[in-house]
């Protein structure tokens, strides 16, 4: 196995059963360490679950990771084409986002972050 500096071989071999998925960050390292995309190296589902959990938290990624679970068993079995199905995970994806967006929570200036502003 190719040891990557950032990573042991146990992150990567949890990354590879599924059991933990790699932060945005490390997944830009990865996949430029492999010469491939982050949408190769994640999918769709991962990307969302990923810039969920950086933009919100592990929350946010629980939500994420949720809704793909569930979108993912309305497909399963069925005969839809898989550019299909990537237009239609992209456009829950867009209404995740906007949902999200438009769901934050009012935030007091007191407790916002400098680099947050309303």
């Amino acid at each position: 196995m190719q040891r990557f500096p950032a990573f042991s071989p146990r992150t990567i071999q949890r990354y590879e059963c599924g059991t933990s998925r790699p932060r945005l960050d490390a997944a830009e390292k990865l996949a430029k360490a492999l010469n491939i995309s982050v949408d190769q190296l994640l999918g769709t589902d991962g990307m969302l679950v990923a810039q969920a959990a950086e933009q919100y938290g592990a929350r946010g990624a629980k939500q994420a990771q949720q809704l793909t679970d569930e979108i993912t068993g309305l497909f399963t079995g069925g005969e839809l084409a898989q550019d299909d199905m990537d237009v239609m995970m992209q456009a829950i994806m867009d209404a995740y986002w906007l949902a999200k967006e438009k769901n934050k929570k009012y935030t007091p200036k007191k407790y916002r972050s400098k680099g947050k502003q309303d």
